[in-house]
């Protein structure tokens, strides 16, 4: 077992974390690479809400079956005794947190770490304004914590994606938290929905909309207690920790490339030449812990914003992700792909064009045809579905921006050899056709549950469909070349 003289494990030695947002993708990261390399950590209190029938217990086993946790499972003995739930609920006032767990969390937490968010981008404003409310309410409750050594605040990077050049310092909101808490709660919901366009102004989403003005309530809060905000930009599979490529979830980029791959995406407004700003999940889990440390050994008393955006100069750009991403077409199939991938990325008008060509006139058609034989029709609110998502994704991949990443920079100077390797988040020597590849191994194996080798089976239903777009590609194109040679032929 190799030995570190590690400064961040050291601070974390007989100490107590509050995590809120474990069950979420970056949470089991966290969960997982505390437990496993922090081994001297006294306690991490999870926050754990019961769900769908489930008590906290049973949420809790099933989530530590997941294979992020096996490593884990596999080194420690003893895990399960560092673990104690908290229920709760972010969406509850001040968490849903009984008394007697505040007591608990009072006289033993050192770290708060809030992870915790609604990250849907089509949330209501109502929703969207829990993520601000839970988080004012955790530095309420924060305040009476005896010793706290540090309160961190995962935001995005796109919290303030309204500026072309993203600094490292907390913006103005765009709402006074006070002014958002009453409209919530004095408005009907439609009337909120009609306003929340007007709200959110230039900003793509509710989502970073909530994120920008929860980075404000940090302002007031520095004065009790050390605190630092990370902003991770798109979070993808891990790159080495728990288990190279793992993921729990479809979202962002990892929709595009499935559904791209499966050929249910077709098209997307996107530009070439725009930086992706791509992030492996574990590398933001050591940020986020190499932060802390930094945090809570300096007790500043001004608030420290690090953009986590992977060292901007390694940066891919979408034309390169999208290069990456198809050259493993053929080599690694899907076995539940149901056409050739066409996927594009396109111009705006030359996606509405496709979209309506490659999404719409199909899921008619398919829609006509599942009518005909007696079946449910499903596929125009499918891809009713699929457009409204890529719409909202789309901002993300015709925007450049700049940001600032010099608080980053100096925390990996600062960092000692033993922890730089034991919380590596440099991305100076990433190899980003590798990744990429382990990434869609990722996908196969966690997300659409298949062998990583494609079967005989799947490259016969990928050799069959591809004749298929060709031949009616082919079709298509016999018939514009009749139609238009009969058409020119009437003037002569």
């Amino acid at each position: 077992m190799t030995l570190y003289n590690s400064q961040i494990k050291l601070i974390f030695k007989n100490q107590t974390i509050f995590l809120t947002g474990a069950t979420g993708f970056l949470g089991k990261v966290m969960i997982a690479k505390l437990l496993t390399d922090c081994e001297d950590i006294k306690k991490v209190y999870m926050l754990l809400r019961s769900k769908k029938g489930k008590n906290t217990e049973q949420r809790f086993e099933e989530i530590f079956e997941q294979p992020c946790f096996e490593l884990l499972k596999s080194k420690s003995k003893n895990w399960r005794e560092k673990i104690s739930l908290v229920e709760g609920d972010c969406e509850e006032p001040f968490l849903g947190i009984s008394d007697d767990n505040l007591k608990i969390l009072k006289n033993e937490v050192n770290f708060v770490i809030h992870l915790a968010a609604n990250v849907r981008f089509d949330q209501s404003l109502k929703k969207a304004a829990n993520n601000v409310k839970s988080t004012a309410d955790l530095l309420t409750l924060s305040q009476d914590i005896v010793n706290l050594k540090c309160f961190v605040l995962v935001s995005t990077a796109y919290s303030n994606c309204i500026n072309s050049h993203i600094k490292e310092e907390i913006y103005d909101p765009p709402i006074q938290p006070e002014l958002l808490f009453s409209m919530v709660n004095g408005l009907e919901e439609s009337v909120l929905t009609n306003l929340t366009p007007a709200l959110l102004k230039k900003l793509p989403n509710t989502y970073v909309y909530s994120k920008c003005i929860s980075e404000h309530l940090l302002k007031n809060a520095v004065k009790y207690f050390p605190v630092t905000i990370v902003r991770p930009s798109i979070v993808l599979n891990s790159i080495e920790e728990p288990v190279p490529g793992w993921v729990d979830n479809i979202y962002g980029p990892i929709a595009l490339v499935i559904g791209g791959a499966l050929g249910y995406i077709r098209t997307i407004h996107a530009y070439n030449d725009i930086l992706t700003y791509l992030v492996p999940v574990d590398y933001v889990c050591n940020c986020i812990l190499a932060a802390t440390w930094k945090t809570a050994k300096e007790r500043k008393s001004n608030v420290t914003v690090f953009n986590y955006i992977g060292f901007k100069r390694k940066q891919l750009t979408w034309g390169e992700f999208y290069s990456y991403m198809s050259s493993w077409y053929w080599k690694i199939p899907f076995q539940n792909l149901i056409w050739y991938s066409v996927f594009k990325f396109r111009g705006k008008l030359c996606n509405q064009i496709s979209t309506f060509l490659l999404h719409t006139i199909p899921a008619y058609l398919i829609d006509a045809v599942l009518y005909c034989i007696g079946k449910p029709t499903t596929a125009v609110k499918a891809y009713a579905k699929i457009d409204k998502a890529l719409k909202l994704i789309s901002y993300f991949t015709t925007h450049n921006l700049n940001f600032d990443e010099d608080n980053v920079q100096h925390l990996w100077t600062e960092m000692s050899d033993d922890d730089k390797t034991l919380f590596n988040f440099s991305m100076e020597n990433l190899q980003w056709k590798n990744y990429l590849y382990v990434c869609l191994l990722g996908f196969k194996l966690y997300i659409t549950k298949e062998p990583v080798v494609a079967s005989t089976e799947t490259y016969v239903k990928l050799y069959a469909v591809t004749i298929a777009h060709y031949l009616i590609v082919a079709m298509f194109c016999y018939l514009l070349y009749t139609f238009l040679t009969i058409f020119l032929n009437s003037f002569w």
